[in-house]
């Protein structure tokens, strides 16, 4: 088990809950998700939330009237699940709660789930062992079952980070590993960042791992897309229902489009089991 990870989410507690709620920019992105994902669920499908975190995106699957599976590597964040899934009186529609690791092989049957979704980035935090996760969610994928991900962005941070106009952190592209991100996506623990290691994805990168573990790329998203980098501007904005009514009515319009999927926080991709 990655106990950086495991460590990091479970001091993160009720901040994942949050997070997807804290201002107007986190909401676009949480609509977005949502949308790239919506169509193709359907009352009484298997659903595994692989790295789950606090059940927001659970709950909202189990309430469509899917079957849904929970895992993830934090005791604290599924503990937070268990008790959100109480308040929104979805238990019915829970079929199991389980703490483990993706990149652990899992008790799943062959072909036994509907859909997998592997939403808020986990995919970024498992590195060199990421083939064998997608291998994993290909075996317990029914024919023709979809995957559904979302990872850290590579040219997508440097937008936000753009936008926050952090000048310390471009003044010392070494010192950050800027460098290294822009030729490899990886980022190694860093003294002065909370999280651990990660790995920043393309679209072309995550196609060919998609390609290369039994699964034909079906769409990818960028999210946010338009907003991306500009959070202050957005939080101004969404002041005025009509002007944000505007702002996410263009990034629906936009995250899918193929000329902007590497400009979001996130890089969305939905696959299909070959």
């Amino acid at each position: 088990m990655n106990n950086d990870v495991k460590a990091f989410f479970d001091e993160n507690g009720i901040k994942e809950w949050n997070r997807l709620d804290e201002n107007a920019y986190s909401r676009i992105s949480y609509l977005l998700h949502l949308h790239f994902i919506k169509e193709h669920l359907k009352p009484g499908m298997k659903i595994l939330d692989a790295g789950c975190g606090t059940g927001r995106f659970s709950i909202d699957f189990a309430k469509i009237g899917c079957k849904v599976t929970l895992l993830d590597i934090s005791q604290e964040q599924l503990k937070i699940a268990k008790d959100k899934i109480d308040e929104a009186e979805v238990n019915h529609n829970i079929e199991g709660i389980y703490h483990a690791d993706l990149i652990d092989k899992t008790d799943f049957a062959d072909d036994y789930f509907d859909a997998i979704v592997c939403y808020g980035a986990p995919l970024s935090y498992i590195l060199e062992k990421r083939d064998d996760v997608i291998r994993e969610f290909n075996r317990i994928l029914k024919s023709k079952g979809n995957l559904f991900v979302s990872v850290n962005n590579k040219w997508g941070i440097f937008k936000m980070l753009i936008g926050r106009q952090m000048t310390d952190f471009f003044s010392e592209p070494e010192y950050w590993f800027i460098d290294r991100v822009i030729e490899s996506g990886d980022l190694p623990k860093h003294e002065k960042v909370n999280h651990p290691a990660r790995h920043f994805f393309e679209a072309k990168e995550l196609r060919s791992l998609f390609e290369n573990n039994g699964f034909e790329p079906v769409k990818f998203g960028g999210s946010p897309c338009i907003s991306c980098g500009n959070q202050m501007s957005i939080e101004e904005i969404s002041k005025n229902k009509e002007a944000l009514k505007t702002i996410i009515n263009i990034e629906l319009a936009s995250y899918t489009k193929d000329t902007m999927v590497d400009n979001g926080e996130f890089l969305l991709a939905m696959g299909e089991k070959r």
